[in-house]
């Protein structure tokens, strides 16, 4: 009879090593712009400056599973998740972007970089001039 071989305890992501799910993007991935828009206070007043960020990343809508999760008032808001690789994109929740020139509030910031990549959760921004858009 074989004896089983119980050696030092290891942690299972060490014992399995994590999937990289970076390569996983490979192939969806397509161009896209975002224009984040930065708002600062100098000398007392509201300066606004654009950047234009280029990536390769995946759009889709919010899945009607999490859509459920909303208030019932905010789920026919047009919701967004972008995917890339890990290291692409620096937005902090609140952020504001523009995406196809509307502008999105980032709601999430899902960091998975021991996996290869990161998930932003967008909200369609609140306007009250529909000629910012």
């Amino acid at each position: 009879m074989q004896k089983l071989n119980f050696q030092k305890a290891q942690n299972l992501n060490q014992a399995l090593g994590l999937p990289n799910m970076a390569m996983t993007l490979n192939n969806w991935e397509q161009p896209i712009t975002l224009i984040k828009v930065i708002q600062d206070v100098v000398e007392g007043d509201l300066v606004t400056t654009q950047q234009e960020l280029n990536f390769q990343g995946v759009v889709q809508p919010l899945s009607t599973e999490r859509l459920q999760l909303l208030p019932e008032g905010q789920r026919s808001w047009e919701h967004l998740l972008i995917h890339v690789k890990s290291g692409i994109l620096d937005l902090k929740t609140a952020d504001k972007v523009l995406y196809n020139k509307k502008r999105f509030k980032i709601m999430a910031v899902k960091d998975y970089a021991a996996y290869g990549f990161c998930e932003y959760e967008l909200i369609r921004d609140f306007e009250s001039n529909p000629a910012n858009e």
